[in-house]
C-alpha cells in the first residue's frame, strides 16, 4: 500500500489547531498535530517522513522560531503561519528556506494555506526552465523555485533553451531574462511561441531595465507575465503560482473536452482530431463487449460501468503507445502504426483471450464476459474507410459466434 502523504501541523492554540488539521486533511494529507517543540521532536521520532509542515512561529518552549531549524534539518518543506506580522519578523522568516509566510490575522490565511498545500503536492511534477546567462541569477531563481518544490532546468542562452524545449515536452513554465547576448529574452519568447501555444507553456519575461514599454513588448512577443528586477521572493512566487495554475486549468479544460468522462480514454471527437495526423501503414481495431445489455440487466448499470472501465484499462495495458478511444456505449477503437514484431491482429487476439479468461467479482455475483473485435489495415488509406471495413468485420465476428477477432 502506498504511504499516505503526511503533514506536521504545529500550533499552540487548541482552538486553531483543530480547524488547521481538518483543512490539511481536506487537502489529502494525514495531519499529525503538535503544540510545542517537545511534541515536534516526539512526532519526528515517531514518523520518519513528512511531506510538509505547517508551523506556528512562536511556541511555549520555542518563542523565537527555534522549531524551524529542526524542520529544515529534516528537509521538510515548511509553511510558517504566525500572528507576528511586523516587517522585521517577516524579513527574518523569508531569509530562511521556508515555502512561505502566512500572517494569521489575514481573513484569507486558511484559503491561501490550502492553495499552498496543493502546490506542495503538485509542484514536484512541474518543470520550470530558467534561462539566464548569469549563473548567480540562475541560482537565485532556482533557489526560489525549489523552495516551492518545482523541478528546475537551466539554460545559459536562448539557443540552449530552444534545444531543451524541443526535446522535453514536459516543461510548463519558462523564465526568460531579457539581457542575454545573441538572441535576447524577447526574441526567445517569440521563438518559443512558434513551437508551443499558451495552452501548454507559460512564459514570464524578466529584465533589470526600467523601460516602461518592456511589459507590453514582452506580452506582445508571447509572454504571459513580466517581472522587473529586483523583485521580492513573495512577489516572484505569487506570479509563478498564478501562471502555473493558469496552465493547469487550461490543460484540465482541454482534457475534459477530449476525454471520455467514464474511462478517461479519448472521446470520438478527439479520436478523429488525432487520427487525421497519422500517415503510413495503419491498423484499426473496433472492439465491442458481447451481450452488454444482459450484463446491465442482470448486475446493474454500476457493474456495467465497471466492465467498461475494465476494458479501457486492459486496452491501455495492451496498447500503451496507440490511440485508443471509447466511441460510445460498449464500443472502443484502437489505431496504431504497423509493428512487424507484434502486429495489431496478434495483440487484439491476446487481449481477447485475456478478457475471456478473467473473472470480475461483485456483491451481486461473479461475472465473466467476452469481447468481439473487427480489424482492418492499410497503407495511406482514408481512416474512415478503414473504420468502415473494421466495423463490417466486427459485425461478422458477432454473427459467427462472438468472442473472436475477425481480421479478414
Amino acid at each position: 500500500m502506498p504511504v499516505r502523504k503526511r503533514a506536521l501541523v504545529i500550533e499552540d492554540s487548541a482552538s486553531l489547531l483543530r480547524p488547521l488539521c481538518r483543512m490539511v486533511e481536506e487537502q489529502g494529507f494525514e495531519a499529525i498535530p503538535a503544540m510545542s517543540l517537545a511534541e515536534v521532536r516526539q512526532a519526528l521520532e515517531e514518523y520518519p517522513v513528512f511531506s510538509v509542515a505547517v508551523a506556528d512561529y512562536c511556541l511555549p518552549d520555542a518563542t523565537h522560531g527555534e522549531t524551524l531549524p529542526v524542520l529544515f534539518a529534516r528537509q521538510i518543506p515548511t509553511i510558517v503561519l504566525t500572528a507576528l506580522n511586523d516587517r522585521q519578523t517577516r524579513e527574518d522568516i523569508l531569509k530562511m528556506p521556508v515555502v512561505d509566510y502566512i500572517p494569521k490575522d489575514s481573513p484569507a490565511s486558511l484559503d491561501y494555506l490550502a492553495r499552498l498545500l496543493k502546490r506542495v503536492d503538485r509542484n514536484p511534477e512541474i518543470k520550470v526552465l530558467v534561462v539566464d546567462d548569469s549563473h548567480a541569477a540562475q541560482q537565485l531563481l532556482c533557489d526560489y523555485l525549489e523552495r516551492h518544490l518545482y523541478t528546475t532546468v537551466t539554460a545559459s542562452s536562448a539557443e540552449e533553451a530552444l534545444q531543451i524545449l524541443r526535446r522535453d515536452g514536459d516543461i510548463r513554465l519558462v523564465l526568460a531574462d531579457y539581457g542575454m547576448p545573441g538572441m535576447d529574452g524577447m526574441q526567445l519568447t517569440s521563438a518559443i511561441r512558434r513551437l508551443t501555444g499558451h495552452n501548454r507553456l507559460a512564459i514570464v519575461g524578466i529584465s533589470v531595465q526600467e523601460d516602461p514599454t518592456m511589459t507590453a513588448r514582452f506580452l506582445k512577443a508571447g509572454a504571459d507575465d513580466y517581472l522587473q528586477k529586483p523583485f521580492s521572493f513573495e512577489e516572484f512566487i505569487c506570479r509563478i503560482t498564478r501562471n502555473v495554475e493558469f496552465i493547469e486549468n487550461l490543460m484540465t479544460l482541454e482534457h475534459i473536452a477530449h476525454a471520455d468522462p467514464l474511462t478517461g480514454l479519448s472521446n470520438r471527437r478527439h479520436f478523429f482530431e488525432e487520427v487525421q495526423h497519422m500517415r503510413g501503414a495503419l491498423g484499426i481495431g473496433i472492439l465491442d463487449i458481447d451481450h452488454f445489455k444482459v450484463i446491465n440487466d442482470t448486475f446493474g448499470h454500476d457493474v456495467g460501468d465497471g466492465v467498461i472501465c475494465h476494458v479501457a484499462d486492459t486496452l491501455r495495458r495492451y496498447f500503451p503507445h496507440a490511440l485508443v478511444a471509447r466511441f460510445g456505449g460498449e464500443e472502443f477503437v484502437v489505431v496504431m502504426r504497423r509493428d512487424t514484431a507484434h502486429p495489431l491482429a496478434q495483440r487484439l487476439e491476446e487481449l481477447r483471450q485475456d478478457i475471456a479468461g478473467q473473472t470480475l467479482f461483485h456483491d451481486k455475483g461473479d461475472l465473466r464476459y467476452t469481447v468481439s473485435v473487427g480489424m482492418a489495415a492499410g497503407v495511406d488509406k482514408d481512416v474512415r474507410e478503414l473504420l468502415k471495413l473494421a466495423d463490417e468485420r466486427l459485425y461478422k465476428a458477432k454473427q459467427t459466434g462472438r468472442n473472436r477477432v475477425c481480421a479478414a
